[in-house]
C-alpha cells in the first residue's frame, strides 16, 4: 500500500513561544526594512543616473551644435542626432521609471517600519499598557499593513509609470 501524502501542509505553528515569537518578527521586520531599503537605493541610483544624463546630454548637445556651426567641414556630422537621441532617451526613462516616486515611496515605507519598531520598543501609543504578547502581536499586525500599504503604493507608481 503507498504511503498517504499529507492533502495539505501545516506551516504555522500555533505552539511557538513568545521568545521564538520574538525572533521570526525580528526577523520578519528586519527582512522588510532591508527589502524597502535596497528598493529606495536603487531607485535613488537610478533616478539621479537618468535626471544627471538627461542635463549633460543636453548639454552636450548644444556644445555639439555649436562646434559643428563654427567647424562646419571638419566637425562630423552623425554626432549631433547620436548625442540629441540619448538625451531624449534619457529623458523618456527618467519619466517612464517613476524612479523619484519609488525611492521616496519605499524610504517613506522603511521610516514607517522604523516608527513602528520605535513605539513597539518604548512600549508607547498603542503598546503602551498592554502585554508583552499582545503588543508583539498588534506590531506584526501594523508591521504587515505597512509592508502592504508600501507594496500598494509601489504598485500604483508602477502601474501610473
Amino acid at each position: 500500500m503507498p504511503d498517504k501524502k499529507p492533502t495539505s501542509v501545516y506551516l504555522l505553528n500555533t505552539a511557538l513561544t513568545q521568545d521564538e515569537k520574538t525572533m521570526l518578527v525580528n526577523a520578519e521586520f528586519n527582512r522588510l526594512l532591508n527589502h524597502f531599503d535596497s528598493k529606495a537605493d536603487r531607485a535613488k541610483t537610478n533616478f539621479h543616473f537618468y535626471k544627471y544624463s538627461s542635463i549633460v546630454l543636453a548639454a552636450f548637445t548644444t556644445i555639439v551644435s555649436s562646434l559643428q556651426v563654427i567647424y562646419p567641414t571638419n566637425f562630423p556630422q552623425w554626432i549631433l542626432p547620436v548625442v540629441s537621441a540619448a538625451a531624449t532617451v534619457a529623458v523618456a526613462f527618467l519619466g517612464a521609471s517613476s524612479a523619484q516616486r519609488i525611492w521616496i515611496n519605499s524610504r517613506t515605507t522603511g521610516q514607517q517600519l522604523q516608527a513602528e519598531k520605535f513605539l513597539f520598543n518604548q512600549q508607547a501609543g498603542r503598546y503602551y499598557n498592554i502585554s508583552a504578547e499582545e503588543s508583539l502581536r498588534i506590531f506584526s499586525e501594523r508591521m504587515i499593513q505597512i509592508w502592504n500599504e508600501g507594496h500598494g503604493k509601489w504598485e500604483q507608481t508602477v502601474n501610473e509609470g
